[in-house]
């Protein structure tokens, strides 16, 4: 009895020569989306312990606030910031998306577009 390995040696190699290229590019794209993730990821932690050091430090000075005027402005101040990093981390999504995007696009497949038909007498008349 022959071993089916032996019958077939090359059965297998010319898919692989045709797919694999295929899959190589799949796992380099999967590599820089999670390579942006992780530098979003960490950019996102560092504001949160900022913030959070800021909270803190708000916390403290309007508890010591000598009237709640003073304690309403330390409010508006970390609110202030607080609101700046919430526009930080939407600018940081958007770059890490543009970012990722711009290195993917090129390995997307482009759909043909359709060809548009001609106009028909009846697609040009306006209705009344």
């Amino acid at each position: 009895m022959t071993d089916p390995v032996t019958l077939f040696p090359n059965l297998l190699q010319p898919a692989a020569k045709t797919y694999a290229p295929v899959g190589i590019k799949f796992w380099e794209s999967e590599a820089t989306v999670l390579d942006n993730m992780k530098e979003f990821a960490d950019g996102w932690f560092e504001r949160r312990r900022i913030g959070t050091r800021a909270a803190l430090e708000t916390a403290r000075r309007m508890g010591e606030a000598a009237t709640p005027l003073d304690a309403f402005r330390e409010y508006q101040d970390w609110l202030g910031g607080a609101m700046a990093r919430v526009l930080e981390d939407g600018m940081a999504w958007q770059q890490q998306f543009m970012k990722t995007n711009a290195r993917l696009a090129p390995h997307l497949n482009r759909q043909e577009q359709p060809p548009e038909s001609p106009a028909t007498e009846q697609d040009t008349r306006l209705s009344a």
